[in-house]
């Protein structure tokens, strides 16, 4: 018989490639648990005729919480984001069960909120500090939702319950993680020349030599992770990378999901286009004209300046930010607005193309690494940039990548 082989053969797959355990499974069960006490909750408050809100309560859970993470080195603010939301899902689960009894009561006998089901709130509350040592990413989304459904809580409160979660045990434990790891993982497009080029197996520019100089500092290997313009904040988000640095302008929706280093390199926005047409693109004005064809990527800054700003042009939305200068060469677009520094690149890799504006910058950005909430982390990049500016060697290393 061939059975007892096959199973052989799976018991050896499974020896030789263990599934990996969800390190946070203990974590999540706890708030599972938390959350199925609620039932219990709501059947004390009912019988007894007790509102399901109760600030004065509420507020003392919250505070203790602040206290147990505060001696965790966890910051106050994410921890009673993610308490407040789990007693906005205690709530909701409460009141759920409140709609049920009126239509069919429960048994007239509830637990003891005092005496019975606190207690075992208060220890779960403990064990749920106490497991959350490791850092939770968008990879474990599916197991929260299953350890903590709980009949009552809808999905999208449950996935709010798991983000609140995942801002809370990332907190200023980035630095440790990567240092531990011995890994930095670093997000860029590799089409944004001078900044960042090439491939994943051969990168080159500034900020790519940036991120290996950054590595270098702390102690870590660095790993390029690809990335694109359009899912540069959805890569972010779900931890991708550790943080980015592609050339990436300070924007307040960018800096809502994280944070920034200091600026390493200040620029804005400015034209450019064919030498020929200089004498017909003299002012913004004209540029901004029903026959003007304007060229941008998709998802970065340079569609949402042409979007904001030009009110008449033609917009061509080109995919691949790498060969979208050949658009303006071949004479199918003929302006796009990007950074003064690809424009002073540009134009010197390609003849035909000049600076319409020429010194006038029409926005100001800051150009800086993206990463996570994690002062600790920002602290040593911000040391460092200050050193390499300090020193000169920022500044050398634009200069040469733009031939200075």
């Amino acid at each position: 018989m061939r059975t007892p082989i096959i199973i052989g053969l799976i018991l050896l797959m499974a020896l030789l490639h263990p599934m990996p355990a969800h390190s946070n499974d203990k974590l999540f069960t706890a708030i599972g648990a938390r959350l199925g006490h609620m039932k219990a909750v709501a059947h004390y408050k009912f019988i007894q005729q007790r509102p399901i809100e109760d600030l004065s309560r509420e507020a003392v859970v919250i505070k203790d919480a602040e206290r147990a993470g505060h001696s965790m080195g966890l910051p106050a603010a994410p921890t009673r984001q993610f308490f407040a939301t789990q007693i906005t899902a205690a709530k909701t689960i409460q009141q759920y069960w409140f709609e049920q009894w009126r239509v069919k009561p429960p048994s007239p006998n509830p637990p003891s909120l005092t005496q019975d089901i606190r207690p075992k709130l208060l220890l779960l509350g403990n064990e749920i500090m106490a497991t959350l040592t490791s850092p939770i990413d968008n990879r474990d989304r599916q197991s929260f939702l299953q350890h903590t459904q709980t009949e009552g809580l809808p999905e999208a409160l449950q996935n709010q319950l798991f983000d609140e979660l995942r801002n809370l045990s990332t907190f200023g434990k980035d630095l440790q993680r990567i240092q531990a790891a011995g890994v930095l993982r670093v997000g860029t497009t590799l089409d944004y020349p001078p900044f960042s080029s090439g491939t994943l197996d051969q990168p080159r520019g500034i900020d790519i030599t940036l991120a290996k100089r950054l590595g270098d500092t702390l102690g870590v290997t660095v790993q390029f992770v690809q990335t694109s313009w359009p899912t540069l904040t959805q890569d972010f988000t779900a931890r991708a990378f550790d943080l980015a640095i592609s050339g990436v302008s300070i924007t307040p929706g960018r800096a809502a999901l994280g944070t920034f280093s200091a600026p390493y390199h200040i620029g804005g926005k400015t034209p450019i286009g064919r030498c020929l047409d200089q004498d017909r693109f003299k002012d913004f004005t004209a540029i901004d004209q029903p026959e003007t064809r304007v060229v941008f990527n998709p998802g970065g800054t340079n569609e949402r300046f042409a979007r904001q700003h030009l009110q008449h042009a033609q917009f061509i939305t080109f995919p691949d930010n790498r060969f979208i200068f050949q658009e303006l060469l071949a004479g199918r677009a003929d302006v796009m607005f990007t950074d003064e520094i690809e424009v002073a690149l540009k134009t010197q890799l390609h003849r035909p193309l000049c600076a319409l504006l020429p010194g006038q910058r029409l926005t100001y950005q800051e150009k800086a690494i993206w990463l996570h909430k994690d002062d600790a982390l920002k602290q040593a990049i911000d040391d460092w940039l200050q050193t390499i500016t300090t020193d000169g060697s920022l500044k050398a290393l634009f200069d040469e990548a733009l031939g200075r």
